[in-house]
């Protein structure tokens, strides 16, 4: 289960958490074939009220992906949530008890290029939002060669 909040007693901390963040590596076909290095982004309301994250860009402008080479050093920089543009007018995602929100997103955008060398990478999402911090298991991802 993804850790949100630090506390004293961890399973009271998981018992009170409204969301679970998930990250899973994703086959993901484009036009051109095979998409490398493409995962999916679930967020789940925990809580048993409906979840309301209000948003100006994107749902997933909360998000952070956070890239560690395999000496545990962070290699990515910025902000994922930084690459999209604002609506006209704020929106709301609802999140009822139990229901998710899943979409697929590259795992090395905050990676610069000069930093994408072989070798095997743990990518790890973070989604805060007023207050509170849902984590992702960390990702084992395996480049053979630099990412184009």
């Amino acid at each position: 289960m993804s850790n949100l909040l630090v506390s004293k007693d961890p399973q009271a901390a998981i018992r009170s958490l409204p969301l679970a963040c998930h990250l899973r590596p994703k086959e993901h076909i484009g036009r051109h074939g095979p998409v490398p290095f493409t995962a999916e982004i679930e967020l789940t309301n925990l809580s048993n009220a409906a979840l309301e994250i209000e948003y100006q860009m994107a749902v997933l402008q909360y998000l952070d992906l956070v890239v560690r080479d395999s000496q545990g050093c962070v290699v990515s920089e910025g902000h994922f949530g930084d690459r999209f543009s604002p609506f006209a007018e704020n929106q709301v995602l609802r999140l009822g008890p139990g229901e998710s929100y899943k979409r697929n997103v590259h795992l090395f955008p905050t990676a610069p290029k000069a930093r994408q060398s072989p070798g095997t990478y743990s990518v790890q999402a973070i989604y805060k939002y007023k207050g509170f911090r849902a984590e992702s298991e960390p990702v084992a991802v395996t480049v053979e060669h630099s990412i184009a």
